[in-house]
């Protein structure tokens, strides 16, 4: 082989590894991109769960205090008509209010 021979298979080598080079780093930098917009994605969706689950437990607990509030209203209520039973005469059934189990499970 000539040198003009192996100038040329050199050159034509550089161009094929420099064009394969390019479409590498292209397909890199696209990859790069899709996983950043995926990242971004899965942080907007995980800070997304996040607030509906703290919507969730407010929800929760509002109902739990409206439903703490209901039951002292009607503790409080039946209370009053065991005073009025017992200042009618009449013993109620059950004979004693029921005030540590009442106070245990608030």
């Amino acid at each position: 082989m000539d040198a003009g021979t192996i100038t040329a298979i050199v050159g034509a080598f550089t161009a094929l590894s420099a064009g394969v080079w390019k479409l590498i780093d292209r397909q890199d930098k696209k990859r790069e991109r899709r996983e950043v917009k995926v990242e971004e994605l899965l942080k907007t969706r995980v800070a997304n769960l996040e607030a509906e689950k703290e919507a969730e437990k407010a929800a929760r607990e509002a109902e739990l205090a409206a439903l703490r509030r209901y039951s002292s209203r009607v503790k409080a209520a039946a209370g009053k008509w065991r005073e009025q039973l017992i200042a009618a005469g009449i013993d109620p059934v059950p004979a004693e209010w029921p005030e540590e189990e009442a106070q245990t499970h608030d």
